[in-house]
């Protein structure tokens, strides 16, 4: 009968490249597999030499943090390091490491090629997570490990003491990504700001992770963990945690991460009832819906209406449900149903010879969710009848950190003949560079500048400059909260074409006549 160590060496070559066995004196005592890739001509040759003497200096302190991580937890990986005899010959390689017992004191990793564990063109990928990919694989991640493992995981949140500079960054975000779940489960959540999924084997887990932390990169940071599984199973838990981390991530610097972890089961059950109540709202469509105008500047002829949400009768302002719904990752539901709602009036309208002419906010969010758009390409197509009635606003474009997905989604809109509006042009990061990845017809200007520009040249120099250049591309542009006349000619003297605002009209709970009666013929 074959040895246990020779039995779980056939194991590793099932997925692995390489096997290594690391001493307590963190020396190779076993190695075996594509050594030649490495440039290593025979394992026995490595027997005895320090696994550090295989690894360039930041990678050997990456693995001093995952060695002592392992006294603690029965295994971690992947630890993505490069491994070689030379620094020619070094491979870029993920590390599964384990001990088989409490008692075990030699180390047994199993090593993949990155080009396998990631596939080709991720091999160069960053070690950890934005903050829209971290939400979005969060929530996945819990599901599959309650469904294969009996341990529970921890969120810990992370905020540095002081700024870092590139090399001491680099250090501390490689270091979290290895003692993360699957090594690819931590995230930057904004500056300074980090998020980190961890498995639960004790009481002291995430302590024991902290002070890790701490000793390996040199770096202090206050801490809160959350326990991700202690409000149950299920998307609305999930949603609940993930609108925690997000409050977490876009507070300012005072955000008091202490009374977070004091009052997280509260707050974890308030937010699933917020949920809940969401959910219901959305389900049983208990929302109308108020029109504003878009008019010519010059004319005053009615454009087109932008459709607003109102969740009662007296138009009550829909910011924080909206808000809500980004945060808690529902805003896709709501855009969903909104989207069939104003369809619905629309064809309406059109059946009975109206020329109506809507435009519907879609989120950004929304935009780059992969089953909403596969939802949002049937129902355009489905309806493309609508094209000349039906407007794609595309809002809170500046949350997004990765424009490409955002761009393909606005071009298949586009592709199947509607027009799409950007909306708050200008605001947070949403600027020129904007209109370089997304190709849109038409671009709102946030309203901020616009109210600032009759009194400060340098907001009036940007408008200017906003208005030359979608000239030049062929943009139309729309100012917003336009109050006074004075706005509404010094647009005009920028070449805006279009204005929203009080002085055209307010929003209001029926459509304009001139959109709802069927025209005279000639």
């Amino acid at each position: 009968m074959a040895d246990k160590n020779d039995i779980f060496v056939a194991y590793a070559f099932c997925v692995g490249d390489i096997f290594m066995e690391i001493g307590p004196d963190q020396c190779i005592t076993r190695l075996e597999g594509a050594l030649d890739w490495v440039g290593i001509a025979k394992g026995a040759s490595a027997i005895g030499q320090p696994m550090s003497a295989f690894l360039s200096a930041h990678d050997a302190e990456v693995m001093q943090s995952a060695f002592m991580l392992l006294e603690n937890t029965p295994r971690i990986g992947p630890v993505r390091v490069a491994f070689g005899a030379t620094e020619a010959t070094r491979r870029r390689l993920g590390l599964f490491m384990s001990r088989l017992s409490s008692h075990e004191k030699n180390t047994h990793i199993v090593a993949m090629s990155l080009n396998r564990l990631d596939g080709g063109e991720q091999s160069q990928k960053q070690p950890i997570l934005d903050k829209d990919n971290f939400l979005d694989h969060l929530p996945r991640l819990l599901e599959e490990h309650g469904k294969n493992s009996n341990t529970d995981l921890l969120v810990s949140l992370l905020q540095l003491s002081k700024d870092a500079d590139a090399d001491e960054r680099k250090k501390f975000t490689q270091t979290l990504a290895t003692l993360s779940v699957g090594g690819q489960s931590a995230a930057e959540l904004s500056d300074g700001r980090f998020a980190v999924v961890h498995e639960a084997n004790d009481e002291r887990s995430a302590q024991t992770l902290m002070d890790t932390l701490k000793s390996t990169t040199g770096q202090a940071f206050d801490s809160a963990t959350l326990d991700a599984e202690s409000m149950g199973s299920g998307a609305d838990a999930a949603k609940a945690l993930v609108y925690s981390i997000r409050q977490f991530s876009d507070s300012g610097e005072d955000f008091d991460l202490e009374n977070l972890t004091r009052n997280y089961s509260k707050n974890m059950e308030e937010t699933r009832k917020r949920i809940q109540s969401l959910r219901a709202l959305i389900k049983d469509r208990r929302f109308n819906i108020a029109y504003q105008p878009i008019v010519a500047i010059t004319t005053k002829a009615l454009h087109h209406v932008e459709a607003l949400v109102r969740f009662d009768m007296r138009g009550g302002s829909p910011y924080e449900m909206i808000s809500f719904a980004e945060q808690v990752g529902m805003i896709d539901e709501f855009d969903q149903i909104m989207l069939e709602t104003v369809i619905k009036n629309l064809r309406r309208l059109v059946a009975r010879g109206a020329n109506p002419s809507i435009a519907v906010n879609l989120s950004a969010r929304s935009l780059t969710t992969p089953s909403f758009i596969s939802r949002l390409k049937e129902t355009l197509l489905a309806h493309r009848g609508l094209r000349n009635h039906l407007i794609i606003e595309v809002t809170e474009s500046a949350q997004v950190s990765d424009l490409g997905p955002l761009g393909q989604s606005i071009a298949m809109i586009r592709e199947a003949g509607f027009a799409v509006c950007l909306d708050d042009f200008g605001a947070g990061h949403s600027g020129f560079q904007y209109l370089r990845q997304l190709k849109v017809d038409v671009v709102k200007i946030d309203g901020s500048y616009i109210k600032d520009a009759e009194n400060d040249a340098e907001s009036r120099a940007f408008l200017r400059a906003m208005a030359s250049l979608c000239k030049d591309l062929k943009i139309k542009m729309v100012g917003e909260w336009i109050e006074t006349p004075a706005q509404a000619e010094l647009l005009k003297s920028v070449g805006v074409e279009l204005g929203q605002g009080f002085l055209f009209g307010r929003p209001m709970m029926t459509l304009p006549k001139e959109m709802q009666k069927t025209p005279t013929p000639p």
